[in-house]
C-alpha cells in the first residue's frame, strides 16, 4: 500500500476540521445570545441541551484535526527556501492558542449547559454564556488573525505557496482582525452576531480548505526548493 505522506495527511486534517467546524457550528445554533434574559436563555438552553454539548464536544476532534495540519503545514512552509525568520513557528504558536481559546470556550459552554433552567436564571449563569460568546466570537478571532498572517506571510516571502493563496490569507487575517472589533458593539455587529461570525469565519475557512488542497496536491511531500528565495 501506498504511504500517505505526512504533509498530504495534513491538507485532510485541515478539510476534515473545517467539516467538523462547521457541523459544530450548526448544532449550536441557538445558543443565547448576550443580549437574551436569563430566563429566555435558560429555556433555550434546556430545549437543546444535548445538541448543544455535542456541539460543543466536537471541539475535540476538531482541535485534534487543527493540530496535525499545523504540524504539516509547518513542515511545508518550513522547507521553502531562504532564511525563514520564524514565520512557520510564529504560525503554529498561534494556531495553539486558537485550538487553547476554543476549548476553554467549550468549557464554558458545557458549564452553562449543565444547570437545570431554574438554577441557571436564579444563580444568573448566563454570565458563562456570555463568556462562551465573547471567548469564540469575540477576541477568540485574534490568535486567528495571528495565525493568518502568520502563514501567508511566510508563503508570500518565500513563495512556498501560490501567491493568490498568500493573499487570500492575508484578507482572511484582516476578515479575522475585524471581527475582534465586534466587542464594541451590539445585536447583529455584536460577539456571536451575524455579521461578525461571517466577516470572521468565512473567508478563515476558505483560506484553510485552499491550504489543504494545496497540501493534498503538493507532489513534492514540502515546498520547492526551486522556487525564489525570500523578497
Amino acid at each position: 500500500m501506498e504511504n500517505v505522506h505526512a504533509e498530504r495527511s495534513a491538507g485532510w486534517s485541515a478539510l476534515a476540521y473545517v467539516a467538523v467546524l462547521i457541523v459544530a457550528t450548526l448544532l449550536t445554533i441557538g445558543m443565547p445570545s448576550i443580549d437574551m434574559r436569563p430566563a429566555d436563555a435558560a429555556l433555550a438552553i434546556d430545549e437543546h441541551r444535548t445538541t448543544f454539548l455535542l456541539g460543543a464536544w466536537l471541539t475535540f476532534p476538531a482541535a485534534g484535526f487543527f493540530l496535525w495540519f499545523l504540524t504539516g503545514l509547518r513542515t511545508y512552509l518550513g522547507h521553502a527556501p531562504g532564511r525563514q525568520e520564524g514565520l512557520p513557528t510564529f504560525a503554529v504558536l498561534a494556531g495553539v492558542v486558537m485550538m487553547a481559546s476554543s476549548l476553554f470556550a467549550a468549557a464554558l459552554q458545557t458549564a452553562a449547559l449543565y444547570q437545570p433552567p431554574d438554577v441557571f436564571a436564579a444563580n444568573s449563569l448566563i454570565s458563562l454564556s456570555n463568556a462562551f460568546v465573547f471567548s469564540q466570537a469575540g477576541l477568540g478571532y485574534a490568535p486567528v488573525a495571528i495565525f493568518l498572517l502568520g502563514a501567508a506571510h511566510s508563503m508570500r516571502r518565500h513563495h512556498s505557496a501560490p501567491q493568490w493563496l498568500a493573499r487570500l490569507g492575508y484578507l482572511a487575517a484582516a476578515c479575522a482582525g475585524i471581527s475582534t472589533l465586534s466587542i464594541f458593539f451590539g445585536g447583529v455587529l455584536a460577539p456571536g452576531g451575524v455579521v461578525s461570525a461571517i466577516v470572521g469565519a468565512l473567508p478563515a475557512a476558505a483560506w484553510l480548505v485552499a491550504t489543504g488542497l494545496e497540501l493534498i496536491q503538493n507532489k513534492r511531500g514540502s515546498a520547492s526548493s526551486s522556487t525564489p528565495a525570500a523578497s
